[in-house]
């Protein structure tokens, strides 16, 4: 019962996606349904018989031929959509970036996960291993590692040289520092074609965020009020509680705004949407662009805290790749170094350099 259960959301939910982002190969699955539904429905004949009712359901004896006319069309359809896509796949690069930047729990490789629009494509790929950087303070480790991520735009330019950016399709799977995460979102953000999976630990497996836009809102607060106006901290609770008190603390003479759910209740679950995620990323730099900026005329920096799945944290740092905005530091949270619960991060400065390490 429960898996027909879940086949029955599973194809309500694909059946809502064809009808928001229609494709050729979506409408002949769409035809096809409806046609084998009303056909099925042209034939349909139900006996109940009890001792206190005798119950006879049967359906008109109209014609079939159009019905038929329509599963001839779609199943067409479905053939030319697979024999184009397949061209299209001959004519496309994939470029897999895997970024390994935590410990390595047996991360399968996410080709294993492709959906279906990706799984023709022809994968090249792009890996960066660097075990336990969360927890190193070895400055090296970490400038070796923001030097592989400052090599993506390059290694894109000589993948497919021949190809435009429409050809070339980027996935994304990271299980990293949020500040080494972001700056690859920043390093592709002129790219058109980006899918970036999550790493779901307990069921060990990657996914994308596939599921609808709830539609649940954020809010934002000034959480303190100092003097200086060449920096503030930008907090973004989403996924799990932020200490303001452990910012203030390394972070002593700078405003914090803080970026939360309007229900004050973090979890993981919340973003597994990426209309959803892109609409947040959005109103962050609604506010950035409409609350911080305009009060702080002076202002030389932003220090970002973000505590969010992947796949968000890559998209904020892509969407922040705009010239009008002052440096962005993504900053990396360590509870178990003694000097400083944020020893590190990654600031934004472009140029040839593009990224510079701060600790």
């Amino acid at each position: 019962m429960i898996k027909l259960t879940n086949l029955l959301i599973s194809l309500f939910k694909w059946y809502i996606e064809g009808l928001r982002q229609p494709s050729l190969n979506s409408i002949a699955r769409l035809i096809l349904i409806w046609s084998l539904t009303a056909l099925a429905a042209f034939s349909v004949s139900v006996n109940f018989e009890t001792d206190w009712i005798d119950v006879s359901l049967s359906s008109g004896s109209g014609s079939s031929v159009f019905f038929m006319c329509m599963i001839t069309c779609s199943l067409i359809m479905l053939a030319y959509s697979e024999y184009r896509d397949r061209q299209l796949a001959c004519n496309s690069l994939l470029f897999k970036i895997r970024h390994m930047g935590l410990v390595n729990h047996s991360v399968d490789d996410v080709e294993n996960y492709f959906p279906r629009s990706l799984k023709k494509l022809k994968a090249q790929a792009f890996n960066m291993e660097f075990s336990n950087s969360h927890k190193t303070e070895d400055i090296a480790n970490l400038k070796d590692q923001l030097s592989k991520v400052a090599r993506i735009p390059e290694a894109l330019n000589e993948s497919g040289s021949s190809l435009n950016n429409a050809n070339k399709h980027i996935v994304y799977a990271g299980v990293a520092p949020v500040p080494m995460i972001a700056a690859v979102g920043h390093a592709v953000s002129n790219m058109q074609n980006v899918h970036v999976a999550d790493w779901n630990r307990q069921d060990k497996k990657w996914h994308f965020s596939t599921d609808l836009d709830d539609n649940e809102n954020v809010k934002c607060e000034m959480t303190t009020s100092n003097a200086s106006e060449e920096s503030v901290c930008l907090i973004i609770e989403l996924s799990l509680p932020i200490s303001v008190d452990k910012i203030r603390n390394d972070f002593p003479e700078f405003n914090c705004f803080k970026v939360y759910w309007k229900d004050d209740k973090p979890r993981y679950d919340k973003l597994n949407s990426v209309d959803k995620q892109n609409r947040i990323v959005n109103e962050i730099l609604n506010i950035i662009n409409n609350e911080i900026l305009p009060n702080k005329t002076g202002l030389k920096e932003i220090k970002v805290f973000v505590a969010a799945q992947a796949s968000f944290i890559f998209r904020l740092g892509s969407a922040l790749n705009q010239g009008h905005l002052p440096k962005i530091t993504f900053y990396h949270y360590n509870p178990d170094n003694k000097k400083s619960n944020h020893p590190w991060g990654v600031s934004f400065i472009g140029g040839y350099s593009q990224y510079e390490l701060i600790h």
